[in-house]
């Protein structure tokens, strides 16, 4: 969920941005912790369960779990920002993201430490699509959140392109995605289309990320490429 007021209490706080940003001031008690570069082949159930279990050893070290909601914080809905967020609620965690509003009351420089707790973490498939997945999909359901030209170079079959900046938090309905509508998204790297996921999600859309996206989609080899 993608907040517009203070976060619920007791909350996690992930900061999100550069570690110079966070030493220039962040909000007391938050850690600093970016899973934007998070790449990985995840098309066999032995996959699936790596990811899991490295997710849990996470939550573990940064103190997060189950009856514990988080909040990602970074300055204004980036990719940085929506796939890191992607990436905890991926493995069952509660998550909010806060993408303004907490600027004036970043004044804290003292880093934190984490808290460790328990390993856990139930890996949310609602959230995920797999390369697999895909083939399953209705023509016009998978959408492509890269720019034109990316599109033209290389697609997936079936895939519609509506650019991420044609996404925003009141225009899915417009965009011809209503609410309880089920569709897929992807990108290049699963960063661009976190960002599209969280958008959608926000308005009732029941998106699913391709996390893999283009980078692992071209890379299997057996999976079609439309040039």
């Amino acid at each position: 969920m993608i907040l517009t007021a203070d976060p619920p209490p007791g909350a996690l706080l992930i900061d999100s941005r550069s570690p110079a940003e966070y030493a220039q001031g962040h909000l007391e008690g938050a850690l600093n912790v970016d899973f934007s570069g998070f790449r990985g082949r995840l098309r066999s159930e032995e996959e699936l369960r790596q990811l899991e279990l490295a997710l849990a050893d996470l939550h573990g070290r940064i103190g997060a779990g189950p009856n514990r909601p988080v909040v990602v914080y970074d300055l204004g809905l980036n990719t940085r920002l929506a796939k890191t967020a992607f990436m905890l609620a991926l493995g069952g965690l509660e998550v909010y993201l806060w993408p303004q509003g907490w600027e004036a009351l970043a004044t804290s420089q003292t880093p934190a430490q984490p808290a460790a707790g328990k390993p856990w973490a139930r890996l949310n498939r609602d959230l995920l699509l797999t390369a697999d997945e895909i083939k399953q999909i209705s023509e016009g359901l998978l959408l492509d959140v890269r720019e034109p030209h990316e599109f033209a170079a290389a697609r997936i079959p079936g895939a519609k392109n509506i650019p991420l900046g044609a996404f925003g938090l009141g225009n899915a309905e417009a965009l011809g995605l209503p609410a309880g509508q089920a569709v897929g998204v992807y990108c290049r790297s699963g960063a661009r289309s976190s960002s599209a996921f969280w958008l959608l999600r926000q308005q009732g859309v029941q998106a699913r990320n391709y996390l893999g996206s283009m980078l692992e989609w071209e890379a299997e080899g057996d999976l079609p490429v439309v040039r």
